[in-house]
């Protein structure tokens, strides 16, 4: 007797996918950029001035008689004005004493004249004491000088609030490659191996 056999034959069904991968055409961070940067160099622009002492001692020396000539000649000038206007004084009473009483008995003019003349002998030397005054001294202490500059070094950066990035995104499809299938036949006392 044949036997009837139940032969079946399947395929899965395939998926196909297709891929493109996303791609980073250009990543770059674009660099700081500097533009009218200032660099001055920071000075002190001081110094120290030297110390000083001025001596005034011309007072004293002048109290000694050591003076300058321009003191001396004012001196000088002075004195001999005085002495001719003394003089001129003199002169005009002596002259007016004796027109006025030169005819007078025992009035006799050159023996005035001759005493005033022998008188300049018997004169004593007169000594003028006076304080001398003490030289005047000052001192200058020496300073700093000169105002500091701090200098300057201002550098403006200019930058780019993104980096610049150009990227193409990637994509996915999948497709049905394969359906698959399922086949049956029968087959008569054995199975269909083969088919």
């Amino acid at each position: 007797m044949m036997m009837v056999r139940l032969n079946t034959r399947h395929q899965l069904p395939q998926i196909g996918i297709r891929q493109t991968q996303g791609r980073l055409d250009e990543a770059a961070i674009i660099q700081p950029q500097t533009r009218g940067g200032n660099n001055r160099q920071a000075r002190s622009n001081q110094g120290v001035t030297q110390p000083g002492l001025s001596i005034d001692n011309y007072p004293s020396r002048r109290a000694y008689g050591f003076r300058t000539m321009g003191d001396l000649m004012t001196e000088q000038g002075r004195r001999g004005l005085s002495d001719v206007q003394a003089a001129i004084g003199r002169h005009a009473q002596e002259n007016w004493t004796i027109a006025t009483t030169a005819a007078q008995r025992g009035n006799d003019i050159t023996q005035k004249i001759r005493a005033e003349i022998f008188s300049d002998y018997e004169a004593r030397a007169v000594f003028k004491i006076d304080a001398i005054p003490d030289p005047t001294v000052q001192g200058h202490p020496n300073e700093v000088v000169g105002e500091p500059d701090t200098g300057d070094s201002t550098v403006d950066i200019q930058t780019a609030p993104n980096a610049r990035i150009h990227y193409t995104p990637g994509s996915v499809q999948t497709y049905l490659q394969n359906e698959g299938f399922i086949h049956s036949w029968v087959s008569y006392n054995q199975y269909d191996i083969y088919a």
